[in-house]
């Protein structure tokens, strides 16, 4: 009763703002889940007083980032319904909308950052921009949550650790199949349910990036994490289609300028992603660094995982996976007579 109370009143708050645009300035309601501090709710609240301050008209830009709206899947109709105008969601929000999102989920899809930035910012983006265009949302910028790792109750240093044990898996379907993959018992649960997941037994532990796991303090019930590194999170952040195009050029360009740069973005969230490391390494947390042969052992075992998620995901998926393929060889090429770049994810 209590969740479904949650949920009116969630839909009740978007149909206020909505409401109040009618007696004076215009809302703009940006939907999101965000940390209750940090550098991330430090741009949001930036961004709300630079597009209050430069829109063309008086405008009540209105940040549901503390879980008003419900989950990512909420919060992604919502701005694709127009009861908000702008969001910034994680891939498993936006595949939700947009299937072949999750693709960009898949395990060892990427070796390092900067081949991963190159191949998002200069060889997809065309085709994400048309592939959420299709679905009545107007892509703004890619967004970054760091690498995803295990955390666990025990050490793991193999797959044949997880072997049938009892681990979360994040929302869409890349971070089910490789915990699959790699033989592990998936449960794929909400997040509410993780640390509830942790305290009963039902969960042994799961994937998440490192910041969420120091946010969480997961370092108290699952105090193992290995850097497996295995895959990225690029969310976005994006606006509802038909909304935008009728904005004035000036507040169109105001609205493409994003939280911040997408390059600050990134520094940002990996700095975090490494603070987040020695943090939980204080609180009581084990690091497990892996070799190059432990990690090769990772990518054998979930070398399937892209051939499942493109025949499961369906749609544009495989047109998409072969863009990232040409991408990944033209990084290669671009790199070819330099210095080596981090091609072992180990940052």
């Amino acid at each position: 009763m209590k969740a479904i109370i949650g949920r009116l009143g969630a839909i009740l708050s978007v149909l206020t703002f909505t409401t109040f645009s009618a007696l004076g300035a215009e809302t703009i309601n940006f939907v999101s889940l965000v940390p209750g501090e940090g550098q991330l709710r430090d741009k949001f609240l930036a961004t709300e007083r630079r597009l209050e301050a430069g829109w063309a008209s008086p405008a009540d830009v209105v940040l549901l980032i503390d879980g008003q709206v419900g989950t990512e899947e909420s919060m992604a109709a919502t701005v694709r319904r127009d009861r908000a105008q702008m969001g910034m969601l994680t891939t498993a929000g936006t595949s939700s909308v947009v299937p072949e999102m999750s693709l960009f989920m898949s395990p060892f899809l990427f070796d390092s950052f900067e081949e991963a930035d190159f191949v998002l910012d200069t060889i997809v983006l065309e085709k994400v921009q048309a592939l959420f265009a299709a679905k009545g949302l107007h892509f703004i910028q890619w967004i970054d949550s760091g690498w995803f790792n295990l955390f666990s109750q025990i050490p793991v240093r193999l797959p044949s650790d997880i072997s049938d044990m009892r681990m979360r898996a994040a929302g869409g379907p890349a971070a089910r199949v490789f915990l699959q993959e790699v033989g592990a018992d998936v449960a794929q649960l909400p997040f509410a349910d993780l640390v509830p997941g942790l305290q009963t037994g039902l969960l042994a532990g799961g994937a998440t990036n490192t910041s969420m796991y120091r946010t969480v303090a997961l370092y108290e019930l699952a105090p193992f994490v290995t850097l497996t590194r295995h895959g990225i999170n690029p969310g976005t952040t994006f606006a509802n289609k038909a909304w935008f195009d009728q904005q004035t050029e000036a507040d169109q360009d105001l609205v493409m300028a994003g939280i911040a740069t997408t390059e600050a973005l990134r520094l940002a969230v990996r700095q975090e992603d490494e603070e987040a490391i020695t943090y939980s390494a204080d609180q009581g947390a084990t690091i497990i660094q892996l070799s190059a042969s432990e990690r090769q052992a990772w990518k054998q075992a979930s070398a399937n995982s892209h051939r499942i998620l493109i025949d499961e995901i369906g749609g544009e998926t495989a047109a998409l996976y072969d863009l990232i393929q040409e991408g990944k060889s033209a990084f290669a090429a671009g790199v070819s007579g330099t210095e080596s770049p981090d091609m072992d994810a180990s940052r």
